[in-house]
């Protein structure tokens, strides 16, 4: 496992409260995108740390998205609403459409051209950004806590640790709907870039890795947990998942401030980067 320190870029002006959601552009990945509980969303521009744009909003924000360009994107917030950015206009901001509770999450999905958005409401809604118009809303048997589309997948981590997966095309009902392969909360989901399956994190600082053909056996690993005595050990959980579009490397960041970087394929740990400075939250 290499340790060796890497490269950082502290973005400068940063939100002033805590950054809820980051995502790089499609077509220029030295664009990045954060949302914030200050009510902001902002665009940064990684190389030149440079603010290109400050979007402020009257909520604060859970999530966001890039669309099919980097001048587009979408946000939810705790208000419910699905907005909609022109990132070519100062202070753009759209109502696409909107939840009874907080939209936690957002993603676009390239495949359909459609803008989906999971809430505390216990529904995932599918909206057209050309039209403003909604598309598809599925009831789920709790509270979205974590969401990701790739292809034709879409795939829903909920409050009941259920997991549905459905396929996009005709989303009526789950092509897959399971228990989460994790004993606690499952805190955050990403699909492999190939679809060929998912990972999951949690609040017990467990990593679970499943397919879609059900034939193939998922597993799961411990991380981000620190040893305190012989008896004691500190378990952090998983904030995020993160894949490399490529080489399907995968990132995790806990609780701990620690990024770890994984080959899912040999089961080992590749990279660990320096701590972050954070509030640390063991879970016990």
């Amino acid at each position: 496992m290499s340790t060796a320190p890497v490269e950082e870029v502290h973005l400068q002006p940063s939100p002033s409260d805590g950054i809820s959601c980051v995502r790089f552009s499609p077509d220029a990945s030295d664009w990045l995108l954060a949302s914030s509980w200050d009510k902001s969303l902002r665009l940064y521009d990684v190389p030149s740390n440079r603010l290109r744009l400050k979007v402020d909003v009257d909520h604060a924000l859970l999530a966001c998205s890039f669309g099919a360009t980097r001048t587009q994107a979408f946000s939810g917030g705790v208000g419910g609403l699905v907005g909609y950015h022109d990132l070519e206009v100062a202070n753009s901001t759209t109502k696409l459409g909107s939840h009874d509770k907080a939209a936690a999450h957002i993603r676009y999905s390239a495949a359909t051209g459609q803008v989906f958005s999971g809430s505390w409401d216990g529904t995932v809604s599918a909206w057209d950004p050309r039209s403003t118009t909604q598309t598809t809303h599925l009831k789920q048997s709790g509270k979205v806590y974590a969401m990701s589309t790739k292809e034709n997948l879409l795939v829903v981590g909920l409050s009941t640790k259920r997991i549905s997966l459905y396929d996009i095309r005709r989303a009526s009902a789950p092509i897959q709907d399971i228990d989460s392969p994790l004993k606690y909360q499952i805190r955050c989901i990403e699909l492999f870039p190939d679809a060929q399956g998912y990972a999951i994190g949690s609040t017990e600082g467990r990593v679970a890795l499943e397919y879609v053909d059900a034939t193939r056996k998922g597993y799961a690993f411990k991380c981000h947990r620190e040893k305190i005595s012989e008896s004691e050990t500190y378990v952090f959980p998983i904030n995020a998942i993160a894949f490399h579009p490529r080489f399907g490397t995968f990132a995790t960041g806990g609780c701990d401030g620690m990024i770890n970087v994984w080959d899912g394929e040999n089961k080992k740990r590749i990279n660990q980067f320096l701590q972050h400075q954070t509030a640390r939250y063991p879970t016990r």
